[in-house]
Parts: C-alpha cells; sequence; structure tokens
C-alpha cells in the first residue's frame, strides 16, 4: 500500500530479484541428462527449474525424451504416469512428422535437440501458464 492508500506498483528491480519457479516433472527413462538439461536452460536468473515427482498434483509442466521409433509408446507411458500434467516432448529434431505424431498422441508442445536452448525454455514458461495453448503444428 502506497502513503495515499493505493496499491504500490512494483518496479522491475522488485520483479527481477525473485526468479519465476516452474514445477517440473520429469518422467521416461532419460532423467539424468534430462535434469541436467533443464537446469542449465532455466538458470537464468528469471525462471528457475524445480524438479517434483511425477505423480503429484504441484507439477506445472511434465517433460519426457522421446527416443526415434518409440514416440507413441513414450507419450502413452508418459501420459498414464501423469495425466493432468502438460506434456512437453523432446526430440531428436523438429521433423514435421515427428512432431505431428508426438502431438497427436497426448504432448501438448514440443523441442527438438537440433533447436536453439532459449526455444526449450520459451516452450516450457509458455506450457507451465495457466490455460497455454497446445501447438497446433511445427514451427
Amino acid at each position: 500500500m502506497s502513503a495515499r492508500g493505493g496499491m504500490a506498483l512494483a518496479t522491475r528491480s522488485d520483479v527481477s530479484s525473485t526468479p519465476r519457479v516452474i514445477r517440473v516433472a520429469l518422467l521416461g527413462e532419460a532423467n539424468e541428462p534430462l535434469r541436467r538439461l533443464l537446469e542449465d536452460v532455466l538458470r537464468d536468473g528469471v525462471v528457475r527449474c524445480e524438479l517434483v515427482p511425477a505423480r503429484t498434483t504441484v507439477a506445472d509442466a511434465a517433460v519426457v525424451m522421446v527416443a526415434w521409433g518409440e514416440e507413441a509408446r513414450t507419450i502413452a507411458a508418459a501420459r498414464a504416469e501423469a495425466a493432468d500434467i502438460p506434456l512437453l516432448a523432446i526430440l531428436p529434431f523438429g521433423d514435421d512428422r515427428l512432431v505431428a505424431l508426438v502431438l497427436s498422441c497426448g504432448a501438448r508442445a514440443w523441442y527438438g535437440l537440433d533447436s536453439p536452448l532459449a526455444l526449450l525454455r520459451s516452450r516450457l514458461v509458455t506450457l507451465a501458464s495457466p490455460d497455454a495453448p497446445d501447438e497446433a503444428e511445427p514451427t
């Protein structure tokens, strides 16, 4: 509250001093490399990654590494493990067919390992936001 009874506005320094925390559940078998990747990507001071158990209601997003040829099985297993959590599939590369397949199997977003890391951060932040839209097509 300000001295005049109104709400005080946060300054840019107030906002940037506290990083946004995204609670991420890691699914599948490649958890250690995935954990390191997410910690590296989300270590910019604006966003911080907090890893949480997959079978929890507090996760903002779930992430699974998808191997070539295992797309449908991997996404189905991830959906079974974390049914209500928005799912981001990490793919070996951003092939249109592969992207369409994982999105049709239940992933809400995707990231290709051949893409810039800033895109992974952006997609995780968007996915973890309330009312995040599903990705309709590869970009």
